[in-house]
């Protein structure tokens, strides 16, 4: 089984949510889960991480909740590249905005652009139409475990 980080970029608890619901899914599967809601770039770096999953929510004008924001500095800054990451985002937003799921957007730009490996396409969750998004994480999450 994998060891899977949840980093996570939360404002009001949703994401933090998302992400424990998921991590929970992903222990039950017999996976090595750890959540993270104030990740460093120590986190991804560490030898022991192997798949990370980026929960994040959008705040203000489609920016990456305080939170995460530092570990996205620290991984524009030092730029290391991570081809033997594995990873996935799951984005959570509201449509009624302009920038709608900018802070996964963002964070999964910058993944790619160090080279990590997406195991799966983007999981963006909408407010206006998901009020409880646990049940499209299940299904995401089931997809995920099967490519890890």
């Amino acid at each position: 089984m994998a060891s899977v980080k949840f980093l996570v970029g939360s404002t009001y608890g949703n994401a933090q949510q998302v992400a424990e619901d998921a991590s929970d899914q992903f222990a039950d599967l017999g996976h090595f889960v750890k959540v993270v809601s104030r990740p460093t770039i120590d986190d991804i770096l560490a030898p022991d991480t192997e798949v990370v999953i980026i929960c994040s929510a959008t705040i203000g004008e489609g920016e990456i909740p305080d939170n995460l924001l530092p570990f996205h500095s620290q991984l524009n800054d030092q730029f290391p590249l991570l081809p033997h990451i594995k990873y996935g985002v799951i984005a959570l937003g509201d449509s009624s905005y302009d920038n709608f799921a900018d802070g996964g957007r963002q964070m999964d730009e910058l993944m790619t652009e160090l080279q990590a490996v997406a195991i799966q396409d983007m999981l963006v969750i909408d407010a206006c139409e998901t009020p409880d998004p646990e049940e499209a994480v299940i299904e995401w999450m089931s997809l995920l475990h099967q490519k890890i």
